[in-house]
């Protein structure tokens, strides 16, 4: 949990005052001079005062609060150093995973090229299949037609040889 950090309270609250004291001069209110010079007062006391801090040795990162899956379950999070090894170690079991990832959706993607390609397939077989019939059907109605015509005469013929008197 982070403590209460009372210069950075300070920085804020002078960050304020000189934010209203802007409002107030844009709108022409009165004080504005005033609320200009308590802020930038302020902000210079706390700059003085922290850059008088005392500045301590290392300190070890956590990098496991930004990156969780750095943290190991065995160890408390505030022992936990990570080393510049663990962190490719990750970063290459995540490149592994991507590469799997690709892998899997190259093959994914071979399956539906093969698929469109046996579905090419199908379709100009059927179209084959359907100039057939449809020539077949046009062969079938020439024939029927022809039919007709011989039928119609010979209808003819019989009505000629039954008005044919002996």
């Amino acid at each position: 949990m982070r403590k209460f950090d009372i210069l950075n309270f300070f920085y804020g609250l002078g960050a304020a005052i000189i934010l209203i004291a802007a409002l107030f001069k844009f709108l022409g209110l009165d004080g504005a001079d005033a609320l200009f010079i308590v802020g930038l007062v302020g902000e210079a006391i706390i700059f003085l005062i922290s850059g008088a801090q005392p500045i301590f040795k290392h300190q070890p990162y956590k990098w496991e609060r930004l990156f969780p899956q750095l943290q190991k379950e065995d160890d408390d999070i505030e022992s936990v150093e990570v080393t510049i090894d663990g962190a490719q170690a990750t970063q290459e079991q995540q490149i592994q995973q991507i590469i799997h990832s690709i892998i899997g959706l190259n093959n994914s993607v071979e399956n539906l090229n093969n698929a469109t390609q046996r579905l090419t397939t199908y379709v100009d077989k059927l179209e084959t299949n359907y100039e057939m019939v449809n020539s077949s059907t046009l062969d079938y109605h020439k024939e029927i037609n022809s039919l007709k015509i011989k039928i119609a005469s010979a209808n003819d013929k019989l009505k000629e040889f039954e008005n044919y008197k002996f």
